[in-house]
């Protein structure tokens, strides 16, 4: 009597579903999933739900990504300044991460006056941890089915953005950036989306179920940083789920480093100011190396003067516009300034192609 040839989890699969979904992608999916396919009746199935269940990221490397201390804090130190309770709690936890093997530590809530570097910070961090970060913006959003998704019974229904952001990252261990909490509504007809926050940020997320795909998906892996301007408007309960650091509003001085040390080098790469030959030779031709483009001290000084915010975000709007001017200047009148003082800012900051020009 011939033996009976063992079927695979693959060929259970009905016809339609054996032929869209990759025999070694199936593999990869984990055993509950298999199941509920297995079981699905393809009719049932809609080619825009097949779809998105394909773009999920199920090939990609699930477990942590390595993490190298010494090499993230100075990540954390090149990028940002000051800062330090926030990189000190982020260090904590990615030692906690490679100690454990496993996720740690509670949702970090980054609170603070705009401009500060919330949303910044939190792009670093998941650099310094390697991982792809993703951003959901909740400022307005009144729909719990933004983050939910709706049933695929509904027309367009779409899966939130949560699934979104798992295929957006390829990755089932990003960092998820929730930005502006506290700017969240609520509806009476659509429901609450702070609830669903609370689902998702519980400390058991292996079992969180999209609508839209209808089946438990694992975000044990997923890093979840929020932001946040004020805390009065979260709820005691959801303020209770976070760890939460409040960025105090930037000092004069700590303007001064920042422009210093971050924003003005880094503005000169991307202008391509940090070397004046550029300007002269935009084929990088015949490179002689000249100095960069300067922005002295008492030129500093007034620029925080003209920004009196607490965070830095009028600062680099200014500074960015220094920068255009420098350009403007020498393909106007073909003159290099190489450097920015308190005598030539005004200039610098006023019209550049109309004030003073024969028509």
């Amino acid at each position: 009597m011939e033996e009976t040839k063992e079927i695979s989890r693959h060929d259970q699969l009905k016809f339609r579903l054996r032929n869209r979904i990759d025999e070694e992608l199936f593999e990869r999916m984990p055993v509950d999933l298999q199941d509920y396919l297995i079981e699905l009746d393809p009719a049932d199935v809609k080619e825009a739900y097949l779809t998105t269940l394909l773009k999920l990221p199920w090939m990609s490397e699930r477990k942590l990504p390595d993490i190298e201390l010494e090499l993230a804090k100075k990540l954390l130190d090149r990028t940002h300044y000051a800062m330090i309770d926030v990189k000190e709690k982020i260090l904590r936890y990615m030692a906690c991460q490679k100690h454990l093997g496993k996720n740690y530590g509670a949702v970090l809530l980054l609170a603070g006056p705009p401009g500060v570097g919330k949303t910044s910070i939190a792009a670093s961090i998941a650099r310094a941890m390697g991982r792809p970060c993703v951003k959901i913006s909740l400022a307005g959003i009144s729909d719990a089915l933004y983050l939910r998704g709706a049933q695929t019974i509904f027309h367009n229904a779409k899966p939130g953005r949560i699934v979104d952001a798992l295929i957006r990252s390829k990755s089932f261990c990003p960092l998820i950036l929730l930005d502006e909490i506290d700017k969240m509504g609520s509806s009476v007809e659509h429901g609450d989306p702070e609830s669903v926050l609370l689902d998702i940020l519980d400390t058991d997320r292996s079992k969180f179920v999209d609508n839209y795909l209808g089946f438990p998906l694992d975000l044990s892996n997923v890093i979840f940083v929020a932001t946040a301007n004020s805390l009065e408007p979260l709820s005691p309960i959801l303020k209770d789920r976070l760890d939460i650091v409040e960025l105090p509003p930037y000092t004069e001085f700590d303007k001064t480093q920042i422009i210093t040390r971050y924003l003005w080098p880094r503005l000169l790469r991307e202008y391509r100011l940090d070397c004046l030959d550029y300007l002269c030779d935009p084929l990088e031709e015949n490179f002689e190396h000249p100095e960069s483009l300067r922005l002295e001290d008492d030129a500093i000084e007034d620029l925080i003067e003209l920004c009196p915010e607490e965070g830095v975000r009028d600062l680099e709007r200014i500074c960015r516009r220094l920068c255009e001017s420098v350009i403007s200047i020498y393909y106007a009148d073909g003159v290099i300034v190489n450097s920015i003082n308190h005598d030539n800012l005004e200039q610098l900051l006023g019209p550049i192609y109309y004030k003073n020009r024969k028509h």
